[in-house]
């Protein structure tokens, strides 16, 4: 996958406003988007970076009980977020059966999911000591290093 460095940086603060649970930054940050092709490109690296970290925390492609699992405790964690625990498991089961989410959940919530499922799994699954933006790096490296990248 080629990142889009431009994208990335717009990508890095929405996702700050997620682990900062930051309501007011992750608005202005999703407002920050040029336009319809860099918010796509955005989607995609985030709904990316969350299977990757989904994924990686399973060791394999989690079931779909552990998904709905995930999206439980994610409700919890981030109830300044507004979303609920059907749309969190909707969504990625879509993803992980490569369904385009906004075929399954409106564009406005696919949006919103992507990055408070990805701020919410980097920052709650990165290793003891280790700094949420440093596993973003680290995904990312393994992102565009992927064979068909």
């Amino acid at each position: 996958m080629k990142i889009d460095n431009e994208v990335e940086t717009l990508v890095r603060e929405t996702l700050t406003g997620v682990v900062k649970s930051d309501s007011d930054r992750f608005q202005r940050a999703l407002a920050a988007f040029p336009d319809d092709r860099s918010t796509a490109k955005a989607v995609q690296l985030a709904t990316a970076v969350a299977l990757f970290v989904l994924n990686d925390v399973y060791g394999r492609t989690p079931t779909e009980a552990e998904m709905r699992a995930v999206a439980d405790k994610l409700v919890d964690m981030e109830n300044w977020a507004g979303v609920t625990s059907d749309e969190v498991t909707t969504f990625l089961i879509a993803a992980h059966h490569h369904t385009r989410a906004d075929q399954v959940l409106p564009l406005e919530r696919v949006i919103v999911l992507s990055f408070v499922l990805a701020g919410n799994l980097l920052s709650s699954c990165c290793k003891e000591g280790e700094f949420w933006f440093n596993y973003l790096d680290r995904v990312e490296a393994t992102l565009e290093a992927a064979p068909g990248s």
